[in-house]
């Protein structure tokens, strides 16, 4: 039987016990987005722009949507 490769989006997707549709859900994309991702279509290549950005400007993803970085916060108060 040949073995059958499995992305890693589709293994912790499983390993969260969730389906395509569930995860589809939680993300707010198409359950074809999920299936698209799976199997290695576009989100590899924004993923990897995501972080050469982030590591440009010395910040972390959620930072560029606006979420305050926790760290910084913590360090400031003390």
């Amino acid at each position: 039987m040949k073995k059958v490769s499995v992305s890693r989006i589709a293994e912790l997707r499983q390993k969260a016990g969730l389906t395509q549709k569930e995860l589809a859900l939680k993300v707010g994309v198409t359950e074809t987005t999920i299936r698209n991702y799976e199997k290695g279509r576009s989100i590899l290549e924004w993923i990897e722009r995501v972080i050469r950005l982030c590591d440009a400007l010395n910040c972390a993803p959620l930072e560029l949507k606006g979420y305050v970085n926790l760290e910084e916060i913590v360090r400031s108060s003390k």
